[in-house]
């Protein structure tokens, strides 16, 4: 089972969300492991920002840390849900992984509900890049995903959408055309 924190980065961490979740956690231990709540930090309107030094409730940083440190959520059952109102989805996730979530939610190519969520594309590059290779992931698989989209589903792909739009790394200006013209 899982647990949404809807709106969480506009929420009361300390008079509703943290007394909360003890009261979650508490009731979890008295099933068995496998049945466990998970809990869902949810920034459903994509306000969360990725620095420690912001305040609450919009500091991943510090939200994440106290889910964990004093909302007694583990690590291993911790989720991050953004969206992208604010261009923001991308950096925190990472950010909310990096503090400490077990999980980032990502979709295929960004889709989902209004501004979209995070891409998963984006956060295997994230991952491969934090960790210096790709664990035998297969990045090419990225580029099937967008042919589905595009062939099958129907979907439109962005033309510069990164790593799969038809023109993602096309430019003709200034100095990255210079670059194209001297080293193709």
């Amino acid at each position: 089972p899982r647990c949404h924190l809807e709106d969480v980065t506009r929420a009361d961490i300390n008079g509703f969300v943290l007394p909360f979740v003890h009261r979650l956690m508490r009731l979890s231990e008295q099933v068995p492991e496998n049945l466990r709540v998970k809990v869902r930090l949810c920034d459903t309107m994509g306000y969360g920002i990725s620095y420690p030094g912001a305040a609450l409730p919009r500091s991943i940083p510090k939200l994440v840390y106290k889910m964990i440190h004093e909302g007694g959520i583990p690590s291993d059952r911790l989720e991050w849900h953004g969206h992208n109102d604010f261009h923001k989805v991308h950096i925190n996730g990472a950010t909310a992984w990096l503090y400490g979530c077990n999980a980032v939610n990502t979709t295929l190519l960004g889709f989902g509900e209004r501004t979209g969520n995070s891409p998963l594309e984006g956060a295997v590059f994230e991952y491969i890049g934090i960790k210096g290779d790709t664990r035998s992931m297969c990045t090419t698989m990225i580029t099937r995903i967008a042919e589905y989209y595009r062939d099958v589903v129907k979907a439109h792909v962005q033309e510069h959408y990164p790593f799969v739009g038809a023109n993602f790394n096309m430019t003709r200006a200034g100095i990255h055309a210079d670059g194209f013209s001297k080293d193709e």
